[in-house]
């Protein structure tokens, strides 16, 4: 069955928009995120079987397949603005003030218009779950990685080139929302892969932190063995913070049927719910700017 992420979303923040005074007091995570139903016997997660144990050796330079993540994922921490970034933080208005409690609504999320999430948020596969499917293939001197949210592929270049120096000038490519992409392997099992080049639209996170057109974003796929590979990415963007820093660590798992639910953000799904479930219980979308 298809999922809409947008409908989805919008029903969640209407039900939390009823109890918006309790997020304003914490700083935890959205609610979709926190207790979840007990694991079942069999699952190492809510929906995701377990797999044969002791899992098998990992295949030498070797990715591909479909895999559920991210498990277990630790954010930041996030070190402090430069003033360029600050400026541009503070324009963020994240729904209910995730992450910045003294910010409720209205949002101006570029996905409540359906907006590409772009790269490194899409990693978290947005969504009420946050977590979805990552599946990795081949191709003549690249690597193609899909993903089920948005049901959007990012081509890597595992061919010796080097990222562009610069985007959106003369002789120069035009940014993009996932940017450019180059990887190689370090070793046998770790899949290393540096991305610049951004379109500057889309945010880094939920709560709203900017990703600038020059930022070096590097991701270290770490397949330990057969089910269970470590994801750690990096950003360093000296146009708005003042250090590199870890943006996300977390675990991929090898996903038992291989196969991706179709989760699309749908516009016109967006629009019914906000203005039928989002809006009559207070949560005010406006446009991105």
């Amino acid at each position: 069955m298809r999922k809409s992420v947008a409908s989805s979303i919008f029903a969640l923040l209407a039900v939390l928009a009823l109890s918006s005074a309790a997020v304003a007091q914490t700083q935890a995570p959205p609610a979709a995120a926190q207790a979840r139903p007990r694991t079942k016997d069999g699952f190492i997660a809510e929906g995701i079987p377990k797999m044969p144990n002791p899992p098998g050796p990992a295949p030498k330079q070797d990715m591909s397949g479909a895999w559920v993540g991210p498990q277990d994922r630790v954010m930041g921490p996030f070190p402090a603005f430069t003033s360029e970034g600050q400026a541009k933080f503070k324009l963020a208005e994240p729904y209910l003030g995730f992450g910045k409690v003294d910010k409720l609504p209205p949002s101006n999320d570029p996905f409540t218009v359906c907006d590409p999430l772009g790269f490194p948020r899409n990693l978290l596969a947005h969504a009420i779950s946050f977590r979805g499917g990552m599946l990795f293939a081949t191709a003549p001197g690249r690597i193609i990685i899909n993903y089920e949210q948005q049901r959007i592929w990012r081509e890597v270049w595992m061919d010796g080139r080097e990222l562009p120096k610069k985007v959106d000038a003369r002789g120069a490519p035009d940014s993009r929302y996932y940017g450019y992409s180059v990887g190689h392997w370090d070793g046998d099992h770790t899949l290393v892969i540096d991305s610049t080049g951004f379109d500057e639209r889309p945010w880094l996170d939920e709560d709203g932190h900017p990703r600038s057109k020059s930022a070096h974003i590097q991701e270290r796929y770490n397949r330990v063995d057969q089910y269970n590979t470590q994801l750690t990415v990096t950003v360093d963007d000296p146009t708005y913070y003042t250090k590199p820093f870890q943006f996300l660590k977390a675990n991929l798992y090898w996903m038992k049927d291989q196969d991706f639910e179709e989760t699309l953000c749908i516009p016109s799904e967006g629009i019914e719910y906000r203005d039928t479930l989002s809006k009559p219980s207070g949560i005010n979308v406006e446009n991105p700017n």
